[in-house]
């Protein structure tokens, strides 16, 4: 059987660079307009044609997301986004009929996105007979429900295997539209359910407050499967998607890095419970709200929401910037302008040509330097090559 298609989130050059160093197979991102998420900074035509040669030369695909609603008055800036995306998209993530019409007259391949609401054989037949060679299927789905769908429907099927869910169905959500005239089906959703809310019940003779001890009740828990990722691969699934386009770089690096290493051991045969163990514990190390199963394993009731809108095990806080790196010595000088440092630091670097690296530093060499404001400057030793203007972090265990 052969191995599923890793595919990356891409919000920026940055992440980019962290996901195709972190080992997947394919990437999705999105343009100025008409994509999902509205928050990153997403790509230029010109940054999308850097994009497509630095894919090509590792050997990875792009897709773009072309999946917000379509508005007639938008149709004529429709057709030129899909004009400049044809020679540089491996396929086009879409739902709205306008954008796979565009997409069919242009020979884009069509990639159906979750918007689309997909849970049954009819409407995968449905979509394959316009076109589309992948589903991305509705999250609602169970796995026995999703292997059901791909082999009646015989086409490529994407799920999401990781990252942040919407607690209305498959992203149908209009509380921030409706709230602040900001759509989440344009990409501009603003999260109103991640906010902490007292439930008052006013059904009965005294109003009390329902979850006291859970303020972040219509706060979804993030999906991961790699508990139980070699159901997922066993099954037949063609792509497993890692939701995040809204996150940072070393979150794309961590966890991508981590469910290559359980689908390459699943593909030799050396998946152990302990190296899941292993993997989702490497997962909480960056920014999550706790892990569910999603509805994979069954509908979930109890199991969606958790308290704490962000369980990470180690966060982290920036100190500075690279300034110079010293390639013969292998020396990177830092910039530090907020913060502290101090010997036997775990620090982070990340930038858009460097992505991310991660570098435990025993000593620092610190001085002042006039020039700059705050003057403060460190050196230390880092194997790999850094870059003027990366960003560094410094590591904090919570």
């Amino acid at each position: 059987m052969k191995k599923a298609e890793l595919l990356a989130p891409a919000g920026n050059r940055t992440a980019l660079a962290a996901a195709i160093q972190a080992g997947c197979d394919a990437v999705y991102l999105g343009m100025k307009s008409f994509n999902m998420r509205g928050a990153p900074t997403n790509f230029t035509t010109a940054q999308l044609k850097t994009a497509s040669a630095l894919c090509r030369d590792h050997g990875v695909k792009l897709y773009v997301t072309v999946n917000t609603i379509i508005y007639t008055r938008e149709l004529s800036k429709l057709q030129r986004l899909l004009d400049d995306i044809a020679p540089y998209a491996d396929a086009v993530i879409c739902w709205d009929p306008a954008v796979i019409m565009g997409c069919r007259e242009r020979g884009i391949p069509i990639h159906i996105s979750t918007q689309a609401s997909i849970a049954n054989t009819q409407a995968a037949l449905y979509y394959k007979q316009l076109g589309a060679e992948r589903l991305v299927l509705a999250r609602e789905c169970t796995l026995q429900e999703v292997a059901a769908i791909r082999k009646a429907a015989n086409i490529e099927i994407e799920i999401f295997a990781h990252g942040a869910m919407c607690v209305s169905e498959s992203g149908r959500c209009f509380l921030s539209q409706d709230t602040l005239g900001l759509s989440g089906n344009r990409g501009l959703c603003r999260q109103n359910c991640r906010r902490p809310y007292r439930v008052i019940c006013q059904d009965g003779p005294g109003d009390y407050e329902v979850y006291p001890n859970d303020n972040h009740v219509f706060s979804a828990k993030d999906l991961c499967t790699l508990p139980f990722i070699d159901k997922l691969l066993n099954s037949g699934i063609d792509s497993l998607k890692i939701e995040g386009r809204n996150r940072p770089p070393d979150y794309v690096h961590t966890v991508i890095s981590a469910y290559r290493q359980a689908i390459d051991a699943w593909a030799a045969h050396q998946l152990t419970y302990e190296l899941k163990k292993e993997l989702v514990a490497k997962c909480r190390t960056v920014f999550n709200r706790d892990f569910s199963d999603g509805f994979f394993l069954g509908r979930p009731i109890t199991d969606f929401t958790e308290n704490e809108n962000n369980a990470a095990t180690q966060k982290r806080t920036l100190v500075g910037k690279i300034i110079n790196y010293y390639q013969k010595s292998g020396i990177a000088r830092l910039w530090l302008q907020n913060g502290t440092i101090a010997d036997s630091e775990d620090l982070v670097i990340m930038g858009p040509t460097t992505g991310v690296v991660n570098c435990h530093v025993n000593v620092f060499q610190c001085e002042d330097d006039p020039s700059l404001n705050p003057s403060r400057t460190a050196t230390f030793p880092c194997p790999v090559k850094l870059r003027a203007n990366d960003a560094v972090y410094k590591i904090i265990k919570s």
